[in-house]
Order: structure tokens, then sequence, then C-alpha cells
């Protein structure tokens, strides 16, 4: 049996199997600056479109690992994801987080109420998506060259 973040990493490396997550992410060291400009760097890594043209981006954490975290509430029975230090379109940057998972807009509950699968606080700036995606929002980060 599987535990539930080797369920995450399994479908991360189905969402993009020609990537491997040990490969270094594009970030350029101040050192690198003057072999090659960091637009032509995520140009080569990028499979979607390139990061210039996105209207989000997320920022890396001075660790340089990227803000996208796992947590539980009421009680370990809620499983959420949440996406933080995002700058620009925060509506779009669900919808492309949504459609990178194949994940529905909504979800109905067991007493009929629908509710949203990504989730936007503008207060915070986050974006919170239902479920234990750690692993494959990171893979699909890293691809689009975050």
């Amino acid at each position: 049996m599987t535990t539930t973040g080797q369920d995450s990493e399994d479908r991360a490396a189905k969402m993009y199997p020609d990537t491997d997550p040990s490969t270094p992410s594009p970030t350029v060291l101040a050192g690198d600056l003057k072999a090659s400009s960091l637009k032509s760097r995520i140009r080569d890594f990028s499979i979607g479109p390139t990061l210039s043209s996105l209207p989000y981006s997320i920022l890396r954490t001075p660790s340089k690992n990227l803000p996208i975290y796992q947590t539980t509430k009421s009680g370990g029975s809620k499983h959420i994801t949440t996406i933080r230090k995002i700058q620009g379109d925060l509506t779009e940057l669900a919808t492309a987080v949504r459609q990178a998972l194949g994940m529905e807009e909504y979800m109905t509950d067991p007493r009929g109420r629908k509710k949203a699968n990504v989730v936007i606080n503008r207060t915070t700036k986050h974006v919170i998506i239902r479920g234990w995606r750690g692993a494959e929002i990171k893979r699909w980060a890293e691809v689009s060259g975050f």
C-alpha cells in the first residue's frame, strides 16, 4: 500500500514523464548571469509558454525552494495544498493549476453542496487546492520554469 505523499508523486510522474524531479530547476546563480541570459535558459527548459509571457509568477523562498505546502485541517480529515508567494493574476494561476492537474472546477460533497477544488485567498494572495497535490504542483511549476 502506498502512502498519500507517494500517490501525489506517482501522479506527478505521470503528468510529465520526460522530466526528472531531481533535475535542477532553471534558477540562475549570480555567477551564471554572464554565461547566458535568464530568458534563454528558461525558454530552453520550459515545455509550455515562456515565463515572461505568463500573467503570473511564483517566487521562490530564500532557500530556493518552491513555496508549495501541504497541510491538514479538521483533525486530519481535510487535506489541502497551498501555493504562496504569487505575483500577478491569481485567477489565471488557479485556472492553469486546475487544468494541469485535470481537476474539475467544482466537486459535490456528500450533502450535495458544490465546493470549489481550487480557491483563491485574495487577502493573503494564496491559491488553495483540495487534496495532497504538492508533488504534482511542484513538478508542474518546475516544468513551467518557476
